[in-house]
């Protein structure tokens, strides 16, 4: 896993190309049996994970406020705003 501490345009999550798994696998000494669950999380870099297919949450709501996540596994989900979630691959 590499990640930044924050990404400007937000997170485009998308499986690694065999080339993009290539140069990482070099670098990061990965298994080749990893390919098919590298992630890269953004358009163009070299940020990713390593994992099984991932979900995803989005939703509008103003920034934050008083709450501390998105998601809370002790709430109910759907929340009380506009949300959508599925998996990603």
């Amino acid at each position: 896993m590499l990640l930044r501490p924050y990404y400007r345009d937000g997170v485009h999550i998308r499986r690694a190309t065999a080339e993009e798994f290539a140069g990482l696998g070099e670098r990061h000494r990965l298994a080749a049996e990893d390919a098919a669950y590298t992630w890269m999380l953004e358009p163009d870099g070299d940020s990713f994970v390593v994992s099984g297919t991932p979900s995803r949450r989005e939703a509008e709501y103003a920034l934050m406020g008083d709450r501390e996540a998105l998601y809370d596994a002790s709430l109910p989900w759907p929340p009380d705003f506009p949300a959508d979630a599925g998996t990603i691959g």
